[in-house]
């Protein structure tokens, strides 16, 4: 198998098991009341493809309980106007602070992700897991892959009795155990030793200096790629030299990781412009031994790195890296067939690009 999966990480001794009862409190006193039972939460993008809809029409088949819905998008009208029937049910807490994350957690008692399409890895479920809440999750992206019977279970797409019945059985799941679970496989730490093991292969030796381009970097309110590639690169950093070539974040040195940012065209900075000016910043560094390119736009500038004797990496990170348009996927059959090594978050995104190839 030419496409080796490499899943996401999580900062889990950010996120972990803390006082259930502190953490009721401070949610209480930030947002509403708690109910005394059951609460559910959801924390992401709010679009079709997340299958929220469904999430809301479970609580039909809940007797009790309430659900929390963080986060912002397209469909959040229609949302609201769908739990409107359900009184004081659905409460819709905003875009939170990533810093608050933890302390929501802790306060739930389920994290549900209802997906219907388009999911890569999560990392909202990520971090749900690391605090210790058990999740209900459909068979889309990453979730078949991290979901084992003492950390939730997956339900069927576009079924919202599933969804109930799925919380009902796992909310009582052991917290202390789903945490150690995800600790052992994939804080931080772990996940940078299986990415520095893969790139010594690809090598041939360990790599002294190793650059990832990812159109997001610090600040990345705006990605969850940005929020990964970061917080992976300050691990890898503790064994050589790290640096991100980024189009939206900072520029300079944070946190040991070198933050190289190009420059816009006309103003503006899209996924194309993104490419063609990465590849000129590229070719004019060198002494990189690899340079791992998130998805297309990043592929490209990996693959044009080659030019300097890096080796080449290109990750998808989701099934929608892939994509179901034909330029998308014309340009990533072009990089894969040309690079070195090629990486997806889960199985299903890479069966894709198996198949792609």
């Amino acid at each position: 198998m030419r496409v080796r999966v490499v899943p996401n990480g999580v900062d889990t001794n950010k996120f972990r098991p803390i006082n259930r009862k502190k953490a009721v409190e401070w949610f209480e006193q930030n947002f509403c009341e708690l109910d005394d039972n059951l609460n559910v939460i959801y924390v992401g993008r709010f679009s079709e493809e997340k299958g929220i809809v469904y999430l809301i029409k479970s609580l039909d088949y809940l007797e009790e309980g309430k659900l929390f819905l963080a986060g912002g998008g397209p469909q959040e009208v229609q949302l609201k106007k769908l739990a409107e029937k359900l009184e004081d049910r659905v409460h819709f807490l905003g875009r939170v602070k990533h810093d608050s994350i933890p302390l929501i957690h802790n306060a739930m008692d389920v994290f549900v992700l209802p997906s219907i399409s388009m999911e890569g890895f999560s990392n909202s479920m990520l971090e749900a897991l690391a605090c210790g809440l058990p999740v209900v999750a459909t068979p889309i992206g990453a979730a078949p892959d991290v979901i084992e019977p003492e950390l939730g279970t997956i339900v069927g797409i576009k079924d919202a009795k599933a969804i109930a019945d799925g919380i009902e059985r796992v909310r009582d799941l052991n917290r202390r155990k789903i945490h150690s679970t995800i600790k052992a496989k994939y804080s931080f730490n772990v996940v940078a030793d299986k990415v520095y093991n893969l790139y010594s292969e690809v090598t041939g030796y360990p790599p002294e200096n190793i650059c990832f381009a990812s159109l997001f970097a610090p600040p990345y309110e705006l990605s969850g790629i940005g929020m990964q590639v970061f917080e992976l690169s300050k691990v890898l950093a503790k064994k050589c030299r790290i640096a991100i070539l980024c189009g939206f974040g900072c520029k300079g040195e944070l946190d040991g990781v070198r933050l190289i940012k190009v420059r816009c065209l006309g103003g503006l900075l899209s996924r194309p412009t993104y490419s063609l000016t990465g590849i000129l910043k590229i070719l004019e560094s060198h002494g990189f031994d690899i340079v791992d390119g998130r998805n297309w736009e990043g592929g490209l500038i990996s693959l044009a790195a080659k030019k300097r004797g890096s080796k080449a990496v290109m990750s998808l990170r989701g099934e929608g890296a892939v994509g179901e348009a034909l330029w998308k996927r014309y340009v990533n059959k072009f990089i894969m067939q040309r690079i070195d090594c090629i990486t997806a978050t889960d199985s299903r995104t890479a069966k894709m690009a198996e198949d792609l190839l």
